[in-house]
């Protein structure tokens, strides 16, 4: 029993120290996928910007020119309806450098086609912001739309103007570790592979967060079978002294001694039967405890 005790709690603080490392490198590979893809968003962004300025901007031409004629050419126009254009094929190129669009339009079919949805949720980790462009503050003006649509149509592209929701993509990535499964070259993915099927671990909807609970709870059961191990211990040691104890009994002449000897040597049989019910009754419950452990992972995908 000790040597089997002494087994399975080596096993379970290798299966502890697997989820740690588990974690460590899954952590790592999120903020390398958050970082590559903030870098991105933040140019997006930033050309995002400029296309507020130029349809601005080109607003105060056509506004100036009603009081000041002819102060602007039609090549001035052209020339600003150019630049937006341009911006916003850059802005296009950038996003859909992203691992998050990658991974929304191949894993989730979301894609401007469905104007990014998936299974009904709208705008699941991007949004057209060319079809959501058209608050009164933000409308964008017609030539320009005209051009760009235009532009796009001969050149065979989709529509669109693609703005990452990246406080949802960095939620998702925490508390759905199998997207690492899709996203480039993932070492916690090739570190637990060939390790989860042993202890029962599915990425889907596992959260890092429970990885790291999951590590607990195997350093616990460890904790656990040194504690049966030392109570059966105790077993053998009170069950060894309640026997020296009754034997001694029998050598008293003096028959109040011989009581006091059989008394106490009950008194230490009761306790090593305590320890050993005790022992046996963790021992019962030590396999349920571990399938316990990683049991269905709470993240709602939605």
């Amino acid at each position: 029993m000790s040597s089997w005790l002494q087994v399975n709690s080596t096993r379970y603080v290798e299966t502890s120290e697997i989820l740690n490392n588990f974690g460590e490198l899954a952590d790592t590979d999120i903020q390398i996928i958050l970082q590559e893809d903030s870098a991105k968003y933040e140019t997006a962004y930033s050309y995002l910007n400029d296309l507020y300025f130029l349809n601005d901007q080109y607003k105060v031409m056509v506004e100036y020119n009603k009081t000041h004629p002819f102060n602007y050419t039609q090549q001035d126009f052209d020339e600003v309806k150019m630049k937006f254009t341009l911006k916003m094929r850059l802005i296009n190129t950038v996003v859909q450098s992203t691992s998050v669009y990658e991974y929304g339009a191949s894993q989730l079919g979301a894609d401007v086609a469905n104007n990014y949805s998936y299974r009904g949720a709208k705008y699941f980790f991007i949004i057209n912001q060319w079809y959501a462009w058209n608050d009164p503050h933000e409308e964008i003006q017609d030539e320009i739309r005209d051009y760009v649509t235009t532009s796009f149509t001969l050149s065979g592209d989709p529509l669109e103007l693609p703005e990452i929701k990246f406080k949802k993509w960095t939620y998702h990535l925490y508390n759905n570790l199998s997207i690492l499964e899709f996203v480039g070259l993932s070492k916690s993915v090739s570190y637990i592979n060939g390790l989860k099927e042993d202890i029962g671990l599915t990425l889907v909807n596992l959260s890092l967060a429970q990885v790291s609970v999951y590590s607990d709870g195997y350093v616990s059961l460890s904790e656990k079978a040194n504690g049966l191990n030392q109570d059966f211990n105790n077993t053998l040691i009170t069950l060894a002294l309640a026997g020296v104890l009754m034997g001694f009994a029998t050598s008293f002449e003096n028959v109040n001694y011989r009581r006091i000897s059989m008394v106490v040597g009950l008194i230490v049989l009761l306790l090593s039967i305590i320890y050993f019910t005790t022992a046996f009754s963790t021992l019962a419950h030590l396999a349920g405890n571990e399938a316990g452990i990683i049991g269905v992972n709470g993240f709602v995908f939605f």
